[in-house]
């Protein structure tokens, strides 16, 4: 890519950039060892610790779904730093509380300030940058620098010795309190508050978009199972491997998150280029079935054999590095020129397949056992492959029917 390219960035864009490395590394310092700090801690059942984590995931994306929005509505600016101030209050009450009532409130609150920092920041870089190249390069640095700073996050909480302490929660205060006075700076040099002209639609407007559109109804619900199976990998491998007595348990977890986001930093643009000639629907089987290879082998593996947990992530994170940027290219192929922003705002609903699988996990983990949840990870794989499948053979019969992309 140019170096022209990257001169068009704007101080505001490189904010959302480099903040989101800023909190992303911090945030994963802290966050993986969040489920054994409660359960050691403060004895909570793994169905709560689900239940919590899981609405809090279900805050996020919800909130995520208006925070683009209401951004458009009231500004960029306000929403941002709103999105700062919430995150610091949060994650400090889980920095300093010591009662399970106001540890529940941080971490509810922990997945409003994502939602409304997530989908403006996007937003705002789409704001800033004219030339659709300079965008697509902010968008995939952006995404490069998030799963680095997962890579990094945890080695340093071990590194450091702070993991599964709670007073690590205010690194994270530190760092969107740093993310509040970059994003001022940057809205104060560029001279206005951010707010764009034109409102962006509605949950009603979202709904009917999905109502009326059988292959993106049929995409949304893949996209929602194959996050569901994906969130397997964070909360209730962390419980199953707690309760399961592995050894060193924390050192695993965190050499887990960091080989799946190294991974995929390693590979993302190598795979890009490699596939990029393949057709979508040949990435997709690729994809799905090293998921499926991924839960099988979490399935059968011994709690005390480090080598099988990390085949595993590897396979998991080759077909994540596939399959995630390809739901960008499905929406964007499906949507017409008018209603685009509708259709992404639409498929963000996929997001609430990570809460669900964070409840169900931590149920099925405390009624049986990590085994019996892998294997129906893995059924659920062959569900969306065929949801997905479906989909596909959907939008080419009707652009053989019209000659247009549904």
């Amino acid at each position: 890519m140019p170096w022209s390219t990257f001169r068009q960035f704007t101080p505001l864009v490189w904010t959302v950039i480099l903040g989101t490395f800023m909190v992303r590394t911090s945030y994963y310092m802290v966050w993986p060892f969040l489920s054994i700090l409660l359960y050691r801690e403060y004895a909570l059942s793994a169905s709560l610790i689900g239940l919590l984590l899981g609405s809090s995931m279900a805050l996020s994306t919800l909130v995520s779904f208006y925070g683009g929005w209401l951004s458009d509505r009231f500004g960029r600016r306000n929403i941002l730093l709103a999105g700062c101030l919430v995150a610091m209050l949060c994650f400090g009450l889980l920095g300093f509380s010591h009662t399970v009532l106001w540890l529940g409130v941080g971490v509810m609150g922990s997945g409003l300030s994502s939602g409304l920092i997530d989908a403006p920041g996007k937003a705002l870089m789409a704001d800033s940058l004219d030339s659709a190249k300079a965008r697509e390069l902010a968008l995939h640095l952006r995404y490069f620098l998030l799963n680095l700073g997962a890579a990094l996050g945890p080695l340093l909480g071990v590194t450091l010795g702070i993991n599964a302490q709670q007073e690590t929660f205010l690194f994270l205060v530190v760092s969107y309190l740093l993310l509040g006075v970059a994003f001022g700076w940057g809205f104060r040099q560029a001279g206005h508050s951010g707010k764009p002209g034109a409102a962006g639609p509605g949950l009603r407007d979202a709904i009917k978009v999905l109502l009326a559109d059988r292959a993106f109804l049929l995409l949304v619900m893949a996209n929602l199972l194959m996050v569901l199976i994906y969130s397997q990998f964070h909360s209730p491998l962390v419980q199953y491997l707690t309760r399961a007595g592995m050894p060193q348990v924390a050192e695993l977890i965190a050499l887990l998150v960091a080989t799946n986001a190294l991974t995929v930093v390693l590979l993302q643009f190598p795979l890009l280029r490699l596939l990029s000639r393949w057709p979508v629907r040949v990435r997709l089987h690729i994809g799905m079935a090293l998921f499926l290879a991924a839960q099988l082998l979490f399935a059968a593996g011994d709690p005390h054999v480090r080598s099988h947990w990390f085949a595993a992530v590897v396979l998991l994170s080759i077909g994540e590095t596939i399959l995630f940027p390809l739901l960008n290219v499905l929406i964007d192929q499906m949507a017409p020129s008018h209603l685009k922003g509708s259709y992404f705002g639409a498929s963000a609903l996929a997001g609430l397949g990570g809460a669900a699988g964070a409840l169900l996990g931590g149920w099925i983990i405390e009624r049986w056992s990590g085994s019996w949840l892998y294997m129906l990870m893995a059924v659920l794989c062959v569900v969306t492959f065929s949801l997905y499948e479906s989909g596909s053979r959907y939008r080419t019969r009707h652009k053989e029917e019209t000659g247009k992309v549904v």
